[in-house]
């Protein structure tokens, strides 16, 4: 089983990259190979259906070849104004296209978000969700979210927590389950 990990956060030092690298160590632990991609080193440009179609970037061609290799994709997604970031609906609207070559059909996504905030990056998860459905993607019910992370994660990046160390592994075995249940 393969799953493609990826952060929705440009930032340096995001908090959805490190509760990323913290998802991604307990989906190896389970024996699930991870293929993890950096955003920002992509260099993905503004979409435009005028060239991108045509020539799309080679950080897009990229990203869609490696989530035409995987079961399922991790994505961790900060939230910016009650919704998500827009560099992260350009690099879906870029490599769904053209629509004949959508690759995300049939993959199962499971969503991750942090914030420093309280609100746990609830709006950004269903509005991501929508989105994700909207390109053929079976959803995991639900997302593991952490507010105040800047609290949550102790200098190695971990999740502090034993209830919220708990509700991840949870929350990884159901990832796991309905990946085993769709690659049949």
């Amino acid at each position: 089983m393969r799953v493609l990990a990826f952060s929705g956060s440009l930032r340096t030092g995001s908090w959805n990259e490190q509760l990323l690298a913290v998802a991604v160590q307990g989906l190896s632990a389970r024996g699930v190979e991870v293929d993890t991609w950096r955003f920002k080193a992509a260099n993905v440009p503004i979409y435009d259906p005028d060239t991108s179609d045509a020539a799309p970037a080679p950080g897009v061609v990229d990203f869609k070849a490696r989530v035409r290799a995987a079961a399922g994709l991790l994505i961790a997604c900060p939230e910016y104004n009650y919704s998500y970031p827009g560099a992260l609906k350009n690099l879906l609207d870029a490599a769904s296209r053209p629509p004949h070559d959508n690759p995300f059909r049939g993959r199962v996504t499971a969503q991750l978000g942090a914030t420093n905030g309280p609100g746990g990056t609830l709006q950004a998860q269903v509005m991501l969700r929508h989105v994700l459905a909207g390109l053929g993607c079976h959803t995991l019910p639900g997302a593991f979210t952490v507010s105040r992370v800047a609290e949550a994660l102790d200098e190695r990046g971990a999740l502090k927590d034993e209830a919220q160390r708990r509700n991840l592994e949870v929350f990884l075995d159901r990832f796991v389950e309905e990946l085993s249940l769709r690659s049949r």
